[in-house]
């Protein structure tokens, strides 16, 4: 997921969130559009026509029978036209009456106010008895709001209670027919947004909703987009570190070899020194003796053949030239000294190596004598030994 967001630039997300959320909005919007008229509004008028299954029958054949025509269409114009009853004669095939009034001059169940029409909806909706004497029990009901199908046949009916009485008419409820979801859409939209009726006050709170909706996931999405841009960048800094980290080791081991290289190189020159030290000494030594043997002959000494010899005198006092070789001396001990011992420790180390070496090559023949007894022992013998 997190790829995806880097991978997905700026202006192809944007238009597929917002596509994403149009989508949503027509979904809610559908699902409001369904919930309000085939749900509030088909309740609404299964409870009108229960109630005027129990009361406008006897109320439409007292004014019928008084003559009262002027009040029968006040009756049937009292619906204000949001939905529809018509009043036909008994063979059905005439309209004595019928809801006049349309509302929001939206005619949604006019076309259905016809003979041949009224037939199909008394299928859905079963027609009412009018009868003189006036009815007293109701012939049809709903058990509940949300019945989907026709009413149920009342029980306070049967053949004796209508037997004996003159047929006036049937009343006909006609439900209006839902607007369909592009034209209602169209209505909201063509009318203002802002309009909180019906199922526009849904079409409008889910509007609201989609947009902050929309709104909070592209900024989570940027928010995100953001944290995961810092990630790489640092990692692509600790990249580079490593590298810069992988090149001075690289100086470093280099720089070690070389250091061991001097190493052994100063090793070399500390044997050499001392030896050379070790010869200065037993040289300064035997100087000394001689400058000391001069020093206790007389100016002159008898030569062989009764000859006297004279004796040069030193350019130099031989004491200043003493005392400076005295000072030269233990200088040259100390170092003499610290090259001797750090030759006697790399001696022993050499000697550890040499002592691996030997027990290394006694594993070797040892691992080969084994060798050759059990191929001797074998049937075909081929000789291992080395060249």
């Amino acid at each position: 997921m997190d790829k995806l967001l880097l991978s997905t630039k700026k202006r192809v997300l944007v238009p597929v969130i917002f596509i994403g959320a149009f989508v949503l909005w027509l979904f809610l919007c559908k699902a409001n559009y369904d919930s309000y008229w085939n749900g509030t509004i088909y309740r609404v008028q299964t409870t009108d026509f229960n109630l005027l299954h129990h009361i406008l029958p006897q109320t439409i054949s007292e004014l019928i029978i008084s003559g009262r025509d002027d009040l029968v269409e006040n009756v049937l114009d009292s619906t204000y036209g949001l939905f529809g009853v018509v009043i036909t004669d008994p063979s059905g095939q005439s309209i004595l009456y019928q809801t006049s009034k349309t509302y929001l001059n939206r005619e949604s169940w006019q076309e259905k106010a016809i003979p041949e029409a009224l037939a199909e909806e008394a299928k859905k909706e079963p027609p009412d008895l009018l009868t003189d004497p006036p009815p007293l029990e109701p012939i049809w009901e709903h058990k509940s709001p949300r019945d989907a199908g026709a009413p149920h046949r009342s029980p306070f009916i049967n053949a004796a209670n209508v037997r004996g009485r003159r047929v006036l008419g049937y009343i006909y409820y006609i439900r209006p027919q839902p607007p369909s979801f592009a034209k209602d859409m169209t209505t909201w939209l063509g009318t203002g947004v802002w309009e909180l009726s019906g199922a526009k006050r849904g079409y409008f709170y889910i509007t609201l909703c989609t947009i902050a909706l929309s709104l909070v996931i592209l900024l989570l999405v940027w928010l995100r987009q953001r944290v995961l841009e810092t990630k790489k960048f640092e990692l692509a800094q600790l990249h580079r570190e490593l590298e810069i980290r992988k090149k001075a080791l690289e100086h470093l081991s280099a720089e070690l070899t070389a250091q061991k290289q001097r190493k052994v190189w100063l090793e070399k020159e500390a044997e050499e020194s001392y030896r050379r030290a070790s010869s200065l000494k037993q040289a300064l030594i035997r100087l000394r003796e001689s400058l000391t043997i001069v020093n206790a002959q007389p100016g002159f000494a008898n030569a062989p053949g009764g000859d006297q010899v004279k004796v040069r005198p030193a350019v130099h006092p031989p004491s200043a030239l003493l005392e400076e070789i005295e000072h030269l001396i233990p200088a040259l001990a100390d170092n003499a000294d610290a090259l001797k011992s750090q030759a006697s420790l790399l001696h022993d180390y050499c000697s550890v190596l040499e002592q691996r070496q030997a027990e290394m090559k006694r594993i070797v023949e040892h691992a080969y004598a084994r060798t050759q007894s059990q191929a001797a022992a074998a049937a075909n013998f081929i000789d291992m030994s080395p060249n």
